[in-house]
């Protein structure tokens, strides 16, 4: 996969992030990073271990069907949804990254639990 940053704005700041993976037998680990416009040092950084298929690749990388518990609808997850990355954004700005600092967030599975979604689907087998 090629690296590319791209850009958000959310609350009228831009933000730019980046999204990589690596596969190990069959567990694909995830790192989405994120920063201010002008801070690329000062990151907020999300891992995701997650099940791999060898054909269709990572669930959260080609979208998964979730179960919002909050709505009870199904919802296609897939973390190149600038959706998805907005609620990450806020999520990191609730819970103690200003983009002035450093942060990471070991377990991302627990957090889009914690976003409200059913992430059994998600958890390696």
């Amino acid at each position: 996969m090629k690296k590319k940053t791209r850009k958000i704005i959310v609350n009228e700041k831009e933000y730019l992030y980046l999204i990589n993976s690596r596969y190990h037998q069959h567990i694909s680990r995830i790192t989405l990073k994120i920063s201010l416009k002008g801070a690329k040092s000062l990151t907020c950084t999300y891992l995701f271990d997650t099940w791999d298929d060898p054909i269709t690749g990572s669930p959260l990388l080609v979208g998964v069907s979730l179960k919002n518990l909050e709505t009870n609808n199904i919802e296609n997850f897939n973390l190149h949804y600038p959706k998805t990355i907005r609620e990450f954004v806020l999520y990191s700005l609730k819970n103690g990254w200003s983009g002035e600092n450093v942060i990471e967030f070991k377990n991302g599975l627990e957090i889009i639990s914690e976003m409200g979604y059913d992430i059994s689907a998600l958890k390696p087998h």
